[in-house]
Parts: C-alpha cells; sequence; structure tokens
C-alpha cells in the first residue's frame, strides 16, 4: 500500500482584466472655504485703527497718494510719519521707507533723518536691494509669516511696476492685497498726468488698478505759492474708514535751507483756510490754463500795447485769437493784484478801454511769472 500524502488542488486567482475602482471625491461644498472657528487667530492678527499718516492713511491698509513732481508729497509724508512716531502711534524699527525716486544726496540726506528717527530708509542697488525683486520680497514676508505690522512706504510706485500695463499693475496690486491680508501696511506715493482735467483737476497716472485695489487714494495737489512758501491740498477719492476727506497744508520754499528745516516747516491748515485754498485751487487751475493768453496781455502792456484796440491786435499776432483776449481781459481785470486780478481797466471816451497792469511794491514782472506759473 502506498502512503501518498494528498494535498488540497490550489486554486490560481488570475489577475487579468480586473480594475482598482477609483476613490470617489466628495460632492464639491463652499463648506470648505468657511472661516468659521477662526474668529479669534484672526482677530489677534486684526490691527486697531491707528493711522501711520494721521487722517490719511490707516495701519493694515493699502493707500494711495498722487500728485504732480515738486508738490510736495514726500516731505509731508515724512513730516506726517515723524510725527506718528514721536507720538508713539507708530513704531520706527517697524517702518521701511523705500526711496526710489530721488538722487545720491538726496538720499544721503533722506537717511540721514531716518537713522536720527529710528525707521528704515531703503534704496535700489544699496545692500543689495533691487525693485524688480520687490514682489518676491513680500512673498517671503507673507509666506514666513513676518509681515504682520510692518509699514513699507513706496516713492514712488512706478518704480516697482508698469502702472501703464494693467496686467503687471493688476498682479503688484494682488500681492499688495496679501501683504494687507497677513497685517501689513501699504503706502504708495505716485504721480499725476501732466494735463488736468476738464474741471481744472490733476488725475492719477497710469491704470485704474492700482486706484481699484487700495483702500484709500488721494490727489495732492498745489493751491497757492509764493516766494516763501507753498500750500497744498489732499482730496480723498475713494475711501474705507474714517480718513479726511480734505486736508490743507503749507511748507516753506525758502532757498538755502536744510531739509530737516524744510520737514520743520509742514503745519496743518484750519478749516477756514481749507475753504479758502479751495478757492484759491479753482483759480490755480484756471490761470495755468490761460497761462499763455495771460503771458501775451501782459507783454503787450509793458510794451506800451496797452489800448484794447492794439492789445487784441498783438494778441492775434502771438497767436491769441479775438475771443479768448477779450475773455482773459474780462476774467482777470481788477483794482488790487491778485492770481485772479492781473490788470485794471480806465474807460474813456466812446467806450474805449486802457489796461494797465497791477502793481505789488513795484515788483510786478516777478509777480505776474509766479501767476503764470500758478
Amino acid at each position: 500500500m502506498n502512503n501518498i500524502t494528498k494535498f488540497p488542488p490550489i486554486h490560481v486567482v488570475s489577475t487579468k482584466n480586473t480594475q482598482t475602482k477609483p476613490t470617489e471625491s466628495p460632492a464639491f461644498s463652499f463648506d470648505q472655504f468657511s472661516l468659521n472657528g477662526k474668529s479669534a487667530v484672526m482677530r489677534e492678527k486684526m490691527l486697531t485703527d491707528t493711522f501711520v499718516l494721521d487722517n490719511i492713511a490707516i495701519l493694515g491698509q493699502a493707500t494711495a497718494i498722487y500728485a504732480k513732481p515738486n508738490t510736495g508729497k514726500t516731505l509731508i509724508v515724512l513730516s506726517m510719519l515723524i510725527e506718528s512716531i514721536k507720538s508713539g502711534r507708530v513704531k520706527g524699527e517697524n517702518v521701511y521707507y523705500i526711496n526710489a525716486d530721488d538722487t545720491y544726496k538726496g538720499l544721503v540726506t533722506k537717511l540721514e533723518i531716518a537713522e536720527q528717527y529710528g525707521f528704515h530708509m531703503i534704496a535700489p542697488s544699496h545692500g543689495g536691494f533691487e525693485t524688480n525683486q520687490f514682489q518676491s520680497y513680500v512673498r517671503k514676508m507673507i509666506d514666513e509669516n513676518t509681515a504682520h505690522g510692518k509699514v513699507i512706504i513706496l516713492d514712488t510706485v512706478k518704480k516697482f511696476t508698469d502702472l501703464m500695463d494693467k496686467k503687471q499693475a493688476t498682479n503688484f496690486m494682488k500681492i499688495g492685497r496679501e501683504f494687507i491680508s497677513s497685517g501689513g501696511t501699504l503706502i504708495m506715493l505716485a504721480h499725476t498726468n501732466k494735463n488736468r482735467d476738464t474741471d481744472g483737476k490733476v488725475v492719477f497716472a497710469g491704470t485704474s488698478d492700482v486706484v481699484d485695489d487700495c483702500d484709500c487714494a488721494f490727489i495732492l495737489d498745489e493751491v497757492t505759492k509764493t516766494d516763501f512758501k507753498k500750500q497744498v491740498l489732499f482730496e480723498n477719492f475713494k475711501s474705507r474708514g474714517d480718513v479726511a476727506r480734505e486736508l490743507a497744508f503749507t511748507y516753506s520754499i525758502t532757498e538755502k535751507q536744510s531739509y530737516k528745516d524744510l520737514i520743520d516747516s509742514v503745519q496743518p491748515l484750519d478749516v477756514a483756510t481749507i475753504e479758502q485754498a479751495k478757492k484759491e485751487k479753482i483759480i490755480t487751475a484756471k490761470v495755468e490754463k490761460d497761462a499763455v493768453a495771460i503771458e501775451v496781455i501782459t507783454d503787450a502792456i509793458n510794451q506800451g500795447h496797452n489800448k484794447q484796440p492794439d492789445l487784441l491786435r498783438y494778441a492775434k499776432e502771438a497767436g491769441v485769437s479775438d475771443a479768448k483776449c477779450r475773455k482773459a481781459l474780462k476774467d482777470y481785470e481788477g483794482e488790487k493784484l491778485s492770481n485772479s486780478s492781473l490788470w485794471r481797466v480806465v474807460h474813456g471816451d466812446k467806450n474805449s478801454k486802457t489796461y494797465y497792469l497791477l502793481t505789488n511794491n513795484d515788483n510786478s514782472a516777478r509777480y505776474y511769472e509766479a501767476a503764470k506759473n500758478g
């Protein structure tokens, strides 16, 4: 008898034609984006409504300030920043002023001021900083959670993005908004167009993307100017928060002053003065618009062509139409020299008119030059 061990039959399982069933994804729901339960963490990151620039720029917001060159935007912003640091509203070590629109001498002067008040001064090609890397620097601050409480001031913003390129401006402000959401503060100084609008107001330069995506936006415009001082007016045209609708300042422009003296000369103006400044601004815009006619009429009178027919003939030869010359003669007629009164008229026989330049301390030529230039 054979002793043979019997083993159970082996069943071979074929792997052919077997498929792994795909994992079913959950149905879409906005629940995945819900912030509920995160309010405590978000509140810790929220900044109090503190002004970095009094009545203009709030901590934790993006603010744009537009002005023509030499209006005083850098001077006034530095003056207001220093006041905020001195009052304790802002810590100087949290402020980074990026000076990308200055001469070497100007940079050194402002650096000394920054050192005195404890805020940071940064400039392109110094210390390894490059403007074309700015967005990547900000991205690192966001990713590394170091943006909270930091204030960045860009002077001027056109050095960091092409304001005429909608795509570039949009991308720039996208990361700017992320910086704000991370607790940062962004203040952007920018230029206006060379030409004013039909109402005589200056207009911000570039596409509207910066304005659309910032929290507050202001136009800063020159109102009056003499040999010794200048008055300027901030006008708000976009706001989120309790910022001023209008704010006026005066500062010295006397020659041979130090920049520190100029900063110290910046003074706010009261409400009544602001209203007067607004009126002066309208007059100044009109004078600027009528500058050619004013210059031609002034030259004609200085050369002895002060009777109306002679004035009109002289103006026509200089390229100023009869209608425009008559209007200017009427608009700037008065008894006391000012931006709105440049000459007086003496009426003679048969409705004749003779014009004489109004004078101020026998220095009319200098004054008219100032009037023509606003």
